[in-house]
């Protein structure tokens, strides 16, 4: 919640507006369904009006983020899909795969911790409603079934969030490609060959041997 939380200043992106300030305008109804490293969080956030417009932004919209410095640009805990959306924690982890560490090894994973992280949260569970089941009572208490392990989103879906962030951090591996050429280039320019490498007979075979004048004879 930038405005309410930071008291961010946030304006209108409409051209007609003139960078209208925005004011809030209670929570925004979506509650989106974030994907975590061992399970799932919900996440909400307050809808931004502008009174001059009449138009609303929800706060994780990409106008509103784009107005917010790094500092807290970088307090935004997830990657926003149509559907679900990934924690950082995750996209973090899709930019250390390398070619044996690939999606599917990574959906893999998260299916491990997220089995763990369920079967605890059973235990826990089943924990506390057994004292409620050796009570004195004449019937017995009836307890909910506890939930199903959630389903996870297939490999494609996080291949899909690894090529967005990569989109959205196109400008710094841009940069960060130009750099390393340019030291490529640099150490390329610099190179000489050592002084004592010199040209005998029979030592490069592969090589044609450097052409000899010849003065004339007086």
């Amino acid at each position: 919640m930038p405005l309410k939380m930071w008291l961010f200043p946030l304006v209108c992106v409409r051209p007609d507006c003139g960078k209208h300030r925005l004011t809030a305008a209670g929570i925004y109804r979506t509650v989106r369904k974030v994907l975590d490293i061992d399970g799932w969080y919900d996440l909400a956030t307050e809808y931004l009006e502008c009174k001059r417009c009449k138009k609303k932004y929800p706060a994780w919209n990409e106008d509103i983020l784009g107005q917010l410095d790094l500092g807290h640009r970088s307090q935004f805990p997830a990657l926003l899909t149509y559907r679900y959306s990934c924690d950082n924690r995750v996209v973090w982890m899709m930019r250390e795969r390398t070619l044996d560490n690939s999606v599917t090894q990574l959906y893999k994973k998260l299916m491990e911790q997220h089995s763990e992280a369920w079967t605890q949260r059973i235990l826990q569970y089943l924990t506390a409603c057994e004292p409620f089941t050796r009570s004195s009572f004449v019937q017995p208490p009836v307890f909910a079934e506890p939930p199903l392990l959630p389903a996870l989103p297939k490999p494609k879906w996080l291949l899909a969030v690894y090529a967005r962030d990569v989109l959205g951090r196109l400008d710094e591996v841009k940069a960060k490609i130009t750099s390393v050429f340019g030291c490529v280039l640099k150490m390329d320019s610099t190179k000489k060959p050592p002084r004592d490498m010199h040209w005998t007979p029979g030592s490069w075979p592969d090589e044609t041997p450097p052409r000899q004048e010849r003065h004339p004879q007086k």
